[in-house]
Formats: structure tokens, C-alpha cells, sequence
């Protein structure tokens, strides 16, 4: 193999970058490749492997809190990132540090050039995790699908588990237009004789408990009992598994997320046969962009809401304090932008539609081009500028958009200064620069 000078992180980070022009490709054939090159890294550390429309990443957090242990060390590979790209892959609970990821994509820089695989920006940074998680001996990897499973790349893993989380209409283009069609493509993570978790009384169980029965893979079927306090608090949860209760109250506010800890408290169960301390593991769960409120002036509320299933949740959760201030609405131009516009005007009546910095958004010229869309266009550095005029903000639409809002934020020191005070920002900014 060639040698060639080590990346600087600027360098890491413009190298990987050039990938993201890429389109995005389903299949097996370039990520098998390319791991193949890498010795199988995938094989070598064990993993419980998640898919579903909307929660995965919720479910993914949950999971590596209650997984950690002072004889365990988590890695999570999720997605997208919000600032970062270090985001997707975290160790311990805290993103990889700019030497890890610069050293490594060193090192896949020039296995490419060896062996002239040319992956998706996806299939590379999920062939980095598994190297990563590999090299730095992780005990457990939980691992989020990106698009779909059964053709998505990080469907190489051989889980000890697997999850799948609510089931939506989303991608359709890819993965199907029916709730059968997507749910089973996202079961196609489901494994032989491997165990698979999953919410009870859905319109996709049965298909999914289908596919489980042809691969042999026992069902653990979860149905929460689930309470709240208020309509948008955090719920309360009990589930029962093998004659064992185990109850938790969710650290992440929105009642749809029992539905999300019901499904991370059994799989949680099922690797470890443990019940107990769950509270204490909960309290470490930091889940940053996902109906997330910071403590600014005015409170801006952020979640990455990006399907109608997906909004209307939001919607349902959101306090009536925020009704009367400032939505920013975008998203990208695959996804049911005209439904999920409607659904947030039959509340809020200020809104501004905007446009991150990713290729596949609305833009002003697509926004304009149909009426449905009666809202201003603004910029997002130009919407930030009138955010004082307000008595609140949300942002939504899109995690890619939160991200694109919250780089352009930490450009004004003051906010910055509050995102400093916060984890996981701390982690995200203090060595990214704005």
C-alpha cells in the first residue's frame, strides 16, 4: 500500500465531504467489498443492529445508556450528524475524537486508492465505524440502519440482536408505497435464529413476525403499558419480559417515546438478562436535536421531524407556549413536504420557511413554485437575525436542518456560549470550529 502523509482534520473533514455528492446507493456489493479489504471488522465485535421509520436513533441512545457499564464500553454508529460527522460514531457515549477520525480516514483514503472501491458516503463512514469499533475493542456496538435494511450497508453486521422501531410511510421511491413494502424491507436486518424485538398491535407486526418465522428468529413481542403525567411529559413505562417487570420513566420528553424506551428496555433484557438500575443508566441519555428546547432567548425548540407520522407526533407534543412564536420549516425535496407544511399551519400561524446547506433541500425557487407554501422564505442566518422579534422558535422539518441551524447559531457568541454549557455541544463544538 501506498503511504501517504496522515490527514489533518480540516483535511479528513474535506476529504470526506467529497462523498457527499454522491447518490445514494442500495446494495451490498461495494460495502462487502471494501470490508472485505478491511479484514471483516464487522465480525469481530458483537452488535445489536436497529431499522424502523421513525425512533431508531431515540431507541439506539437509550440502548448504549443502559448497555453502559464500567465492564462494557459502547460504540453507536447512527445517523445523520447534526454539526459533526464524529457524531455517528460514538464510543463510550462521546463522539471520536478529530485524531481518531483523521487518523482512520487516512488509512481508508489509501485503501481505496489501492483497491478502487468507490463507496457512498454512507457505506464509508459505516465501514469507518465498524474499523473503529473494531480497533478500539468496543464490547457491544449498537448500530442503526440508515435507509431501509435489508440493502441498506450496515446490514454486513451479525447481531446478537436485533430491533425494529415504528414502521412509516417514508422512501417510498426505495423502499415501497405500502406500510407491507417498507416493513418488509426494514425486517430484511432480521437474521436466522437471531432474536428480533418488537412492538406488538402495529400494522406492521404481522409482517414482520412473517419474515422472523421463515429465518427461524424467535419474536420478542413488547407491549408497553405506558402512562403520563401530562400529554407532553415524559412517559412512564412497564413492560413484561420472561415473568420479569422492569419499569423506567423516559429521559426523553415526548409521549411517543414510550413506545421508543419499551422497545431499548427489552432489548436491553434480552443481551444482558438484566433488570435493575435502569433509572440511574437513563439519567446519562443525551439525545441532542430531537424535541430538544435550549435554554436561550427567546427558547427555541428543535426536533428532526421529517415525515408526516414523524410531524404529527411533534405537533401533538409541542407546549402551547411555543404557539405563538416563530416555525422554521425545511426539508428535503424527496420527503412529504406539502403534508407536513399543512399539518404545522393548523397550529401555528408564523412561519418561515427556509433551506440547509445539504443538495437534496427545498429551496426558495422550489418553495415558490407551488402555492401550497404561502409562508416567507428566509435564509437561515438572515431568520436567526429576527429570532428576537419572537417569543419562542422551533425548528423542524429536518435533522439535516437542525444542524445547518445550530452551526449557524454558534456563530453569535452569546448562543454559542450557552451551547458550550450543554452536553453533548460541548463535545460537539468545543473542537469543530463554527
Amino acid at each position: 500500500m501506498r503511504e501517504r502523509s496522515a490527514f489533518l482534520y480540516p483535511e479528513a473533514l474535506a476529504y470526506l465531504s467529497s462523498f457527499e455528492q454522491s447518490t445514494i446507493k442500495l446494495g451490498l456489493q461495494r460495502i462487502e467489498t471494501l470490508l472485505e479489504e478491511l479484514g471483516q471488522p464487522q465480525r469481530q465485535f458483537r452488535s445489536i443492529h436497529i431499522a424502523g421509520t421513525n425512533g431508531k436513533g431515540s431507541v439506539s441512545a437509550m440502548l448504549d445508556s443502559l448497555l453502559a457499564s464500567e465492564n462494557r464500553l459502547i460504540g453507536r454508529f447512527c445517523s445523520p450528524h447534526l454539526v459533526t460527522p464524529r457524531e455517528r460514531i460514538m464510543v463510550d457515549s462521546r463522539p471520536i475524537s478529530r485524531q481518531w477520525f483523521s487518523a482512520s480516514l487516512s488509512y481508508f483514503r489509501d485503501v481505496l486508492e489501492d483497491t478502487n472501491v468507490q463507496p457512498s458516503y454512507f457505506e464509508l463512514v459505516t465501514a469507518l465505524a465498524f474499523y473503529i469499533f473494531r480497533f478500539m475493542e468496543v464490547d457491544m456496538a449498537v448500530v442503526e440502519t440508515g435507509l431501509g435494511g435489508r440493502l441498506d450497508a450496515t446490514n454486513t453486521v451479525i447481531p446478537q440482536l436485533t430491533v425494529l422501531t415504528s414502521i412509516a410511510m417514508d422512501h417510498t421511491a426505495m423502499l415501497g408505497e405500502s406500510i407491507s413494502a417498507i416493513a418488509l424491507e426494514k425486517a430484511g436486518i432480521i437474521k436466522p435464529g437471531v432474536p428480533v424485538v418488537v412492538l406488538e398491535n402495529t400494522e406492521a407486526f404481522p409482517w414482520i413476525v412473517n419474515v422472523a418465522k421463515k429465518m427461524s428468529a424467535p419474536v420478542i413481542r413488547v407491549a408497553p403499558e405506558i402512562s403520563t403525567s401530562g400529554k407532553r411529559g415524559a412517559p412512564e413505562v412497564r413492560i413484561v419480559l420472561n415473568g420479569k417487570a422492569i419499569s423506567a420513566t423516559s429521559p426523553l420528553m415526548g409521549t411517543y417515546q414510550g413506545e421508543n424506551l419499551a422497545l431499548a428496555l427489552a432489548a436491553f433484557h434480552t443481551v444482558t438478562g438484566e433488570t435493575g438500575d435502569v433509572t440511574r443508566r437513563l439519567s446519562t441519555v443525551k439525545w441532542p436535536g430531537r424535541m430538544e428546547t435550549l435554554p436561550t432567548s427567546p427558547p427555541i425548540l428543535l426536533d428532526g421531524a421529517h415525515n408526516p407520522s414523524a410531524m404529527e407526533k411533534f405537533i401533538e407534543n409541542v407546549a402551547p407556549e411555543f404557539d405563538r412564536g416563530l416555525v422554521v420549516f425545511g426539508c428535503m425535496r424527496d420527503k412529504r413536504a406539502e403534508e407536513m407544511y399543512r399539518m404545522l399551519r393548523k397550529r401555528f400561524s408564523n412561519i418561515i420557511l427556509t433551506a440547509g446547506s445539504y443538495h437534496r433541500f427545498m429551496d426558495e425557487e422550489n418553495f415558490n413554485a407551488n402555492p401550497i407554501f404561502d409562508s416567507p422564505y428566509l435564509p437561515i442566518a438572515q431568520l436567526i437575525e429576527k429570532m428576537d422579534q419572537y417569543p419562542s422558535v422551533v425548528v423542524t422539518g429536518s435533522l439535516h436542518l437542525v444542524g445547518d441551524f445550530l452551526k449557524t447559531l454558534a456563530t453569535n457568541q452569546a448562543y454559542r456560549e450557552v451551547l458550550l454549557e450543554m452536553e453533548p455541544y460541548c463535545d460537539i463544538f468545543d473542537s469543530d470550529p463554527a
